[in-house]
């Protein structure tokens, strides 16, 4: 999940539980790989590690181009800014050859310890 650029990345080999009904990788599978990446990144940013606890505050995605099954894909977040308590995070989803799937952008808040969200 995590690199030693403090980048962090999630991979998916897709199958055929991954597509929509036209054959290629589903919309929300990528939303979901971009928002893990994003969400990684943004732990090690606010507290040092990948298990930060956190929430999503927003995650925006843009799809560009379709990826089949067989496929292997890779999500790759990038803090892009932030503070204390929330961070800004851009994803990118790319596939084996290096094409440009999906991108992203993310807002993510620190969880108290108490687990409480406060808006």
């Amino acid at each position: 999940m995590s690199h030693p650029d403090r980048r962090a990345r999630t991979t998916l080999t897709i199958g055929p539980d991954h597509l929509n009904r036209n054959g290629m990788l589903h919309g929300g599978i990528i939303a979901m790989l971009l928002d893990s990446a994003c969400g990684f990144s943004a732990s090690m940013a606010l507290g040092g590690d990948a298990l930060t606890p956190l929430v999503t505050v927003s995650l925006t995605t843009q799809f560009v181009a379709g990826a089949p099954v067989g496929a292997e894909v890779t999500a790759l977040g990038t803090v892009s800014g932030g503070g204390r308590k929330i961070c800004h995070v851009t994803g990118e989803l790319r596939d084996g050859d290096g094409r440009l799937l999906a991108t992203a952008q993310g807002v993510f808040k620190r969880r108290p310890p108490d687990g409480r969200v406060q808006a």
